[in-house]
């Protein structure tokens, strides 16, 4: 069920969102931040009060401890924001899809190639997959292109990798 406050401020957020959000060069933002964007991803637009009600089972977080957070994800560029009234409404500026797939590329490059698969093997058996994304997995994996050799791209090129 939309609320009202959705309805009316969702027109006012969308014109304000580019027609194709661009994924941020980098997502620099604290577990907590991302707790409050997962909130905000599942609901769509919504207030500070209906994320403190979201989380007041798991998190012990004050009003302004979320209007915090809030602000910080508006000033590095994640949500946007309107007034409804005495409230603001917060809208998200990518979508989750988008910040997974540049949390995933961002901590990729922390690493040295030759990691990359291992930390693919990880997240596999650290994962509950369907049917479904079994084949999705198989499929994407059989039309990746093969290379005889992967550069160690380590920092100064010390070749830490090959230490370990």
């Amino acid at each position: 069920m939309e609320n009202k406050h959705q309805s009316n401020s969702n027109e006012v957020l969308m014109s304000q969102l580019p027609s194709d959000p661009k994924i941020l060069k980098e997502l620099n933002i604290s577990d907590s931040e991302l707790v409050i964007m997962r909130v905000v991803w599942s609901l769509g637009s919504t207030t500070a009060d209906e994320i403190g009600r979201e989380l007041s089972e798991t998190y012990q977080w004050s009003p302004s401890t979320i209007k915090t957070f809030l602000a910080r994800l508006i000033k590095k560029g994640l949500l946007k924001n309107s007034r409804d009234g005495r409230k603001y409404v917060y809208i998200a500026t990518c979508s989750e899809d988008e910040a997974i797939c540049q949390m995933t590329l961002s901590f990729l490059n922390k690493i040295c190639a030759h990691k990359h698969a291992n930390v693919i093997l990880e997240m596999i058996d650290a994962s509950s997959i369907t049917a479904e994304n079994k084949e999705a997995i198989s499929e994407k994996l059989s039309s990746k292109n093969v290379v005889d050799e992967v550069t160690c791209d380590c920092i100064n090129r010390l070749n830490c990798c090959d230490n370990n």
